[in-house]
């Protein structure tokens, strides 16, 4: 009788089964998360170098940007109600036409030429307060300053409450301020002041 060999199968380990499944799902995850890397690089572009950092647009310095805002503000002009201390000052009028004030022996004559400044001031303080004329300036297109003439001014203001009185606050008086600038001169600009030591506001005529 022939010898007849029988082979046993050998079942495979359950655990066995669990560890190649386990294996079997981390590649399958893996490649799928190249794939998706793979994709997004292909789409963002070329990578910067590794530990280069990334360069970020350049921030334009607090102090350039009011600057800039400084430059291209309009200043404030005739018409414009401007504050330097206790007082609001607006300019209505320039006029740069005159030579003289008053009248034959009491006449004032100007060296060049009269221009006179037509100002509002208003008292913003809680206190009374005096207007200097003598604190304010007259500039031309050159930078060149030029003083209140005090004698012009009253002739000027002789007529009005002006700037001879003291004010009440929130009161506002109109007056004329009167400077003598030479004829070929042009001004460009007025610098008003609370008093001779404020820092007073410029306006452009």
């Amino acid at each position: 009788m022939p010898y007849r060999m029988e082979t046993r199968r050998r079942r495979a380990s359950p655990f066995a089964v669990v560890i190649a499944l386990v294996v079997s799902a981390v590649a399958v995850v893996a490649l799928f998360a190249a794939g998706i890397v793979a994709e997004r690089v292909n789409r963002a572009g070329p990578v910067a170098a590794a530990g280069a950092p990334a360069e970020k647009p350049a921030k334009k310095p607090a102090k350039t940007l009011a600057e800039t805002a400084k430059r291209t503000a309009r200043p404030p002009g005739v018409g414009d109600p401007v504050r330097d201390g206790k007082f609001e000052f607006v300019v209505s009028r320039v006029d740069c036409s005159r030579t003289s004030f008053g009248i034959e022996q009491l006449k004032r004559t100007a060296e060049g030429r009269y221009c006179v400044v037509t100002l509002s001031v208003r008292n913003i303080a809680d206190e009374p307060k005096y207007f200097l004329g003598l604190a304010q300036k007259a500039r031309d297109t050159d930078g060149e300053e030029y003083g209140y003439d005090e004698v012009a001014g009253l002739y000027a203001n002789r007529n009005t409450r002006t700037f001879l009185e003291k004010l009440n606050p929130g009161d506002r008086v109109t007056g004329d301020l009167v400077f003598d600038i030479p004829r070929r001169v042009t001004l460009a600009a007025l610098e008003l002041h609370d008093f001779p030591l404020s820092g007073g506001v410029t306006v452009t005529l």
